[in-house]
């Protein structure tokens, strides 16, 4: 799929935050089952009928769905994963395939995360079909429309009870109005005259992130040491030529290393 932020695709795809599109009665209740589906037949079955509704009511040529009682193509680096393909959606014959075991313990995968994977290669198929965006890119609106579907698959109305994966997702109701409350309730408890102020190398650190940003590798700052004022130990005598000739088990972390591959729902 195009990925070039220097696009007209691309700008096109960027401007179109959600769908008009509103599913009916029929479309949540089969994404609730298929969220509680295990069978890679079952989800097949459950996942076609949805995007045939889905497809029908924006009046588009149909998705076809394979699902493959199989482990996740991936590929392993240094004995860790590095790579793993969720499914992919095939342009030429509108198929999308997706498989039901997990990479490495060949679990079966999670129904919430096999409905964000058919929804991400749905919106490829939305994309070229009703949007007419050929290369169909990963663009932030593109990301919007997937948050947008899937809230609008997953929302009960009426008398509908919620499902447990809906309620995860609710904000609270009033978050400014938490927030506040919060705020008044540490100053009631002057915690914030006790709490003790971080030094200026702890301000100034940048926090680690949980996940490396797409195409970048984790690299891990050391935090500054509590005893940065004791005596240094002495520094090690250089290497000699031979020394340096051996290649050491951990990879340098520079400019020049390899990236770790972008783990993406295209596979």
């Amino acid at each position: 799929m195009g990925r070039r932020r220097d696009t007209p695709d691309f700008t096109r795809s960027n401007k179109i935050p959600a769908l008009e599109y509103q599913p009916a009665s029929r479309e949540r209740e089969l994404t609730g089952k298929l969220i509680a589906s295990t069978s890679a037949k079952e989800r097949e079955a459950l996942g076609q009928k949805l995007l045939d509704n889905i497809c029908r009511s924006l009046k588009i040529s149909p998705a076809h769905l394979r699902v493959f009682a199989e482990r996740q193509p991936h590929k392993l680096r240094g004995g860790k994963l590095a790579y793993k393909l969720y499914g992919v959606y095939r342009c030429d014959s509108a198929v999308i395939e997706i498989a039901n075991l997990t990479s490495i313990r060949k679990q079966v995968v999670a129904g919430k995360t096999f409905l964000d994977t058919l929804i991400h290669e749905l919106m490829h198929h939305i994309d070229r079909k009703l949007l007419r965006i050929p290369s169909t890119p990963h663009s932030p609106g593109f990301y919007a429309r997937i948050e947008d579907l899937k809230t609008k698959l997953m929302r009960m109305k009426g008398a509908e009870r919620a499902s447990p994966q809906e309620a995860a997702w609710q904000k609270p109701e009033n978050l400014t109005r938490a927030f506040e409350m919060a705020a008044a309730d540490a100053k009631s408890r002057n915690d914030y005259q006790n709490r003790e102020q971080p030094s200026g190398a702890a301000r100034s650190e940048a926090r680690d992130p949980s996940w490396p940003l797409p195409g970048e590798s984790r690299v891990s700052a050391s935090p500054p040491s509590r005893d940065a004022g004791a005596k240094k130990p002495p520094t090690k005598p250089p290497r000699t030529q031979g020394e340096e000739n051996v290649s050491s088990n951990h990879p340098p972390k520079d400019a020049s290393a390899e990236k770790e591959p972008q783990l993406s729902f295209d596979f």
